[in-house]
């Protein structure tokens, strides 16, 4: 019962590092075009290194270039022990998606795999219909 909960919660804290790199990864566009701009010389005036990204609403809040500059140093530093984190969290995904096929019967394998299949093309079909109407958005936007 210990080993479980053990696992879990450190299941849990791999997670919220897995939370926070996502979130430092969602804002790459955004500070992408901010980095361009300022190669360019257009606002902002000194380019992040790849990977630099500040936190969720951290440029909203009137950041100096000094504290730009420790928050890169901070997350620079914690970079290599999520990536490890994640790894860690991924093979013990993996290992316990094995032990759960393992535990179906040849029959049901092959109704999950067809199952798994049919959500992904669903997915797919989602996701492509969802950029069809950003796309139509855009347009709507730009004729305005």
């Amino acid at each position: 019962m210990s080993n479980r909960v053990f696992s879990l919660v450190v299941c849990a804290l791999i997670a919220t590092g897995v939370g926070f790199v996502s979130a430092r990864q969602s804002l790459v566009a955004q500070e992408s075009t901010k980095a361009v701009k300022a190669e360019k010389g257009e606002g902002a005036k000194k380019t992040a290194k790849p990977g630099d990204r500040l936190p969720p609403n951290y440029a909203k809040i009137g950041i100096s270039e000094e504290q730009r500059k420790k928050i890169y140093e901070i997350q620079n530093k914690y970079d290599e022990q999520i990536a490890a984190l994640q790894k860690q969290l991924a093979d013990v995904r993996g290992k316990e998606k094995a032990e759960l096929e393992a535990v179906l019967t040849p029959e049901q394998k092959k109704s999950l795999q067809a199952a798994n299949e049919e959500s992904q093309k669903k997915a797919a079909e989602k996701k492509k219909a969802g950029e069809k109407e950003k796309g139509s958005e855009k347009t709507e936007k730009s004729e305005k």
